[in-house]
C-alpha cells in the first residue's frame, strides 16, 4: 500500500514524542514527578517563572554561569522545602521535593545574590 510506510513512521514518532514528555514532565496521575530544568547564571535564573499541576518535582540545575551559586525552593511561610547549597560553574545537580499546590519562590541564597535579582516564581495549581 502506498503511504503506509510514512503512516507508521508519522504513528510510531507521536508515540515517541509522548513519551519523551512523560519522561520530561511526569504522567498526571501516574505518580511520576515532573522534571523542571533550571539554569543558575550571574544574577537570574532560566526559566523565570515555572507553573505546573502536580507536587512531585525533581528540578535539575545546572550552573551556566562564572561563579558558583545555589538553588534555595522556600514556601509562602518562608520555609525551605529544598535545597541545593553549593552548584559549580558547569556543574548539574538535583534535588526532589513534594510540594502542595501554591506559590514557591527559588532563590540563590549565597550573599548579594537574590538582592541582585537571583529569584524565580513556581505555581503548584
Amino acid at each position: 500500500m502506498p503511504g503506509s510506510s510514512t503512516g507508521c513512521v508519522r504513528a510510531g514518532a507521536a508515540i515517541l514524542l509522548a513519551m519523551a514528555w512523560s519522561v520530561s514532565w511526569g504522567t498526571p496521575g501516574l505518580g511520576a514527578p515532573a522534571i523542571i530544568h533550571m539554569t543558575a547564571r550571574e544574577w537570574r535564573y532560566e526559566p523565570k517563572e515555572v507553573n505546573l499541576s502536580q507536587g512531585d518535582v525533581i528540578f535539575d540545575v545546572k550552573n551556566g554561569g562564572l561563579i558558583e551559586h545555589n538553588f534555595v525552593v522556600e514556601d509562602e511561610a518562608k520555609k525551605k522545602r529544598a535545597e541545593i547549597p553549593y552548584i559549580e560553574p558547569g556543574q548539574t545537580l538535583e534535588t526532589t521535593v513534594t510540594l502542595e499546590p501554591g506559590t514557591y519562590t527559588i532563590y540563590c541564597s549565597l550573599p548579594g545574590h537574590r538582592d541582585v535579582g537571583m529569584i524565580a516564581t513556581l505555581r503548584l495549581y
